[in-house]
């Protein structure tokens, strides 16, 4: 076999393999973009995940503002209870005062 021949040989195997590796070049460019764009929506859910942890944060912080300011709501309305309690004595004392004044002066008629 001569040179020619055999140089006649390996360029269809060449030429070939060439059009495989372009092939796979093109193919290898599609998922270096597709992963290019995966990550760059990767890092806008990051983002927003971040924003969103960030209002979460805040929000629980007013949660927790408003529970002590309804602790400290309950702790007035105990007191102003207790007050109504000993107001309502007083005036169940003073009730049974007046009674006996009454009474007192109803028996000396």
């Amino acid at each position: 076999m001569t040179a020619d021949q055999r140089l006649d040989q390996l360029e269809p195997l060449v030429s070939q393999t060439l059009a495989v590796a372009d092939r796979h070049t093109a193919q290898l460019k599609q998922l270096i973009n597709l992963v290019t764009q995966q990550s760059d929506n990767i890092q806008f859910v990051l983002k927003e995940l971040e924003t969103v942890k960030e209002r979460q944060i805040a929000a629980d912080a007013k949660v927790e503002t408003i529970g002590s300011s309804l602790e400290a709501v309950g702790s007035r309305i105990e007191m102003v209870s207790s007050s109504l309690e000993a107001v309502n004595s007083k005036i169940e004392i003073t009730d049974a005062k007046i009674d006996r004044i009454l009474d007192l002066l109803s028996g000396s008629k």
